[in-house]
Formats: structure tokens, sequence, C-alpha cells
């Protein structure tokens, strides 16, 4: 059993019964949070989830980091698939009291990631030129290009506090700890359980270069200063979707 499993108190959500499918190493992540005007996201998510808020916002979430790692239950990480750069973009909802993560986009410089994630877990995953180096800061940069739309970040970033943990009630443990995302699939809502620790995070500084990853929204959202955080590593581990 790996130590994760010892460590279940901080879920709000029981671990499922059924055996966990896959598992990922990320590393290197970046928080970064917008508060919304709640009804600039209400008809873009699915119908049946509601949106969570924070002091009366909505919340959008743009993450990069680096997948490694990444294998089947009971089988090794395959060669040359296993580590990739991943862009998420997200919000946070909920569904009969549940918590959970919703994802507008997931960028990732990895095709079969791409192709794996849609057919079995119907999530918006798109393949985009990804660039990162790390170094005593990470530098990350990501381009997804169809037809004439362009979704870009271009962010450097490090750490600026000692490691800790978030306390209920604060923002970080409100956004990051959850445990199951939703997904529509054929107009029917599903549920993706997820398993970590708690997360360990970091108090972080960022330069935002260029930052159109979240588009669907008008960009004086984010002319103002992003909440931002650092985690260093996180192993996760994933179970099928169920219908809710």
């Amino acid at each position: 059993m790996h130590e994760a499993f010892l460590h279940v108190k901080h879920r709000p959500i029981p671990l499922p019964r059924s055996p966990w499918i896959m598992t990922q190493l990320w590393t290197d992540l970046l928080f970064m949070h917008w508060a919304v005007d709640p009804q600039a996201l209400k008809h873009v998510i699915p119908a049946p989830l509601q949106l969570d808020l924070y002091e009366k916002s909505a919340w959008l979430g743009i993450v990069p980091f680096r997948v490694a790692g990444m294998r089947a239950r009971g089988l090794p990480p395959l060669p040359f698939l296993h580590s990739f750069l991943q862009l998420n973009v997200r919000t946070y909802v909920t569904y009969k009291g549940v918590p959970g993560v919703y994802f507008f986009n997931l960028d990732v410089n990895h095709l079969p990631s791409v192709f794996g994630a849609r057919v079995l877990y119907s999530l918006p995953f798109r393949f985009a030129k990804m660039t990162a180096s790390i170094n005593s800061s990470c530098h990350f940069q990501s381009l997804y290009s169809f037809g004439g739309k362009k979704d870009e970040l271009h962010v450097s970033y490090n750490p600026v506090s000692d490691p800790y943990f978030g306390e209920p009630g604060t923002f970080e443990y409100w956004a990051a700890e959850r445990y199951c995302l939703f997904t529509e699939r054929r107009n029917k809502l599903y549920r993706g359980d997820i398993h970590h620790t708690k997360w360990t995070l970091q108090k972080a500084a960022a330069v935002i270069h260029r930052n159109t990853a979240a588009s669907f929204l008008p960009h004086t959202y984010f002319q103002q200063e992003p909440i931002l955080h650092f985690s260093k590593s996180k192993q996760a581990f994933f179970w099928p979707l169920q219908k809710v």
C-alpha cells in the first residue's frame, strides 16, 4: 500500500471502494487564482453543477506543472509516455454537496494523453506546444493554437516561503483540498475521484509575461494580481469515471 493511503482524514469525501487505476507524480506546480464574477462562469459549466464560491466570488485557476511517472495500476511507467508538461484551466464547483473541480481545458505536450483522456475521461485535453526549464526558478511556456484561436501562457515563478499546510477556512485550503473532478459525457454528469496526501504549499512570486490561457473570459479579470501558491511535488491516484 502506498503511504498516501495511510492519510485520509483530510479528505472531504470517503475514498472509493474500488481500486485506483492510474497514478502520476505532479511536480513544480504553480497555482494562480483570480476572483471572477459568478455570472461570468455560470453559463459555461454543466447545468447540474453549482459554482462553489469563496468570499462571494467564483475563482478561475490556471495551473502549470510537470507530470512524471505516469503509469497504470500494476504496470511500470512506459518509456517516452510517462512524462510531459500540463496546463490546467479550472474552476470550483459542487454537486449535491460534494466539492470538486471543473476543467475548461487541460493542455499537454503529449499527444497520447490527449487521446486517452478524451476517450476514458471525457476531459477537454488539447495538444499544445510547451517548454519548461527548472533551475532556481521555473520558466513555463504554453501555446495552444487552432484556426484563429490562440491560448497562451508564459510565466516565470518561484516559491518565496517555507512549506506549510493550508488551514481549514483559508482560501488555499478551500481551493486545493478537492478530491474529485466533474465532467460531462453525452449530456450525463460524471465524477472522477482522486486521492493524494494533503497539499504542502509555499507562497509564490511570479512574472506573467503573457496570459491568454482563459480566452473565454474578458482580459480585464487578469489585470488584477492573482493569488499565487507553489507546490514542489504530489503523487496522485485516479479512479475511473462514475455517473452521478
